[in-house]
């Protein structure tokens, strides 16, 4: 079935594939689980797949890693959830769907030998403390790792909107210690791209951060799919009959565009309990459609197909302090969930980011189903922790809670105790000796 479905679309057997199907036969054992990786798989391969597994029923987790799936494998995925609404459907009906496109972007030989040497165990780069955000490297954000040491410029003045791109070459130098030739490849190789795309001048300026200040060197990414793309995926979602459970589009552009679109059909997919879209761009108003997605429906029969999240991932997405404070409106309705990640969300210390940690507190405090926060890679500081610490020191369910380390020692030992007091005692069981 497989190979006649290649054969159609004219593309080569996956041979590890066929092997693995073989094997199962042999041993009378069905194939539950299809995983496909690395960008040799095309559109059309997964389409051959996605084809065997409408004739073959026992089929329950697919995920895609770093394949280049496209419109067209969207479209033919979408077709199979459609596929499996019907009654009269025998082909698989997938419980957990992963399309993760990362390691696609970059190749190996291009990653920088800073980001293995200096990433350290707390989830920081030694040169910028722990807890600092390590960035995708599939994602083209090569240069926060080898522009992490030419961050401070001398020659820059302290709030400027845009940087020299003759400066930061002057600084190259700078980096030849610590790195090696490949690395500085690559930022020349950036440097070159930014000049070309700023008319070419000596004293080209590119943006900066806004937030951390550093060269932005690289435009705005494109979606992963096209919007009409996404739409079908979205319909399929919200059709009634398939058993998705899991949903992981990690790593995939969607941008706000794209979150807007996916939360309609997100809306309607009743059998959905866990979602992750992780680094896929979505910024406040891309939050603020999710968030209105958890709000129950007033039509009691529209409210009875939303879904009963149990995990929610929106972790490294800017959504920013109005992306939180609208999700946040959101998540207070959602008795399910238990597991809240949202690290690296572009919160700091500022007055509007402490309104909306104050806000995400008090969603907290009404949804007491949610036991475990992750709000990691997020600047708030000693004053962002502090807007926390008083519903911390209040509240009886949250059994982890995930802060960036980079917090004084009396504040974060105030947090650790106020989350240790909650976990559940140890019962030390006492030895019977049995009497001779």
């Amino acid at each position: 079935m497989y190979k006649a479905a290649c054969k159609r679309y004219a593309v080569p057997v996956d041979k590890p594939l066929t092997e693995e199907v073989e094997a199962k036969l042999l041993d009378f054992k069905p194939l539950e689980k299809v995983s496909l990786r690395g960008p040799q798989h095309t559109s059309g391969s997964i389409c051959a797949v996605l084809d065997a597994m409408a004739g073959y029923a026992a089929v329950k987790n697919f995920a895609c890693w770093g394949c280049n799936l496209g419109d067209e494998g969207l479209y033919a995925l979408s077709q199979l959830l459609r596929g499996a609404t019907t009654r009269t459907w025998t082909g698989s009906k997938p419980r957990l769907l992963e399309v993760v496109h990362d390691g696609a972007q970059v190749p190996a030989d291009r990653w920088p030998e800073r980001y293995l040497a200096h990433a350290n165990g707390l989830g920081g780069m030694v040169t910028r403390g722990p807890g600092f955000q390590l960035p995708s490297l599939a994602l083209g954000h090569t240069q926060a790792v080898t522009l992490d040491t030419v961050l401070l410029q001398p020659e820059a003045v302290a709030g400027t909107a845009a940087l020299d791109l003759s400066s930061l070459e002057r600084q190259l130098t700078s980096l030849m210690a610590s790195t090696s030739t490949a690395v500085t490849s690559v930022l020349y190789d950036n440097l070159n791209t930014a000049r070309h795309a700023n008319a070419g001048g000596a004293d080209a300026q590119i943006p900066r951060h806004p937030a951390n200040g550093r060269p932005m060197l690289y435009s705005n990414p494109q979606l992963a799919f096209s919007p009409e793309a996404l739409k079908e995926f979205a319909l399929a979602l919200g059709a009634q009959g398939h058993m998705i459970q899991v949903l992981v589009l990690d790593h995939n552009h969607l941008g706000d565009v794209g979150a807007k679109i996916l939360a309609a059909g997100l809306k309607r997919c009743a059998p959905l309990k866990q979602l992750s879209l992780a680094h896929c761009g979505i910024g406040p108003e891309g939050g603020a459609a999710l968030g209105a997605s958890l709000v129950p429906d007033t039509n009691k029969l529209l409210a009875d197909v939303q879904p009963k999240y149990t995990v929610l991932n929106l972790s490294h997405n800017p959504l920013c302090a109005a992306g939180v404070i609208a999700l946040a409106s959101g998540l207070q309705h959602v008795a399910s969930l238990k597991v809240l990640q949202l690290a690296a969300v572009e919160l700091y210390s500022e007055h509007k980011d402490l309104d909306a940690l104050q806000t995400l507190a008090d969603c907290l405090n009404t949804n007491q189903s949610i036991n475990q926060v992750d709000l990691d890679a997020n600047a708030i500081g000693d004053v962002g922790a502090t807007v926390l610490l008083p519903f911390l020191q209040q509240q009886k369910h949250i059994r982890k809670f995930r802060l960036t380390p980079r917090l004084s020692r009396p504040v974060m030992q105030a947090v650790n105790e106020a989350i240790r007091a909650n976990l559940p005692k140890k019962v030390v069981k006492k030895k019977v000796v049995k009497k001779k």
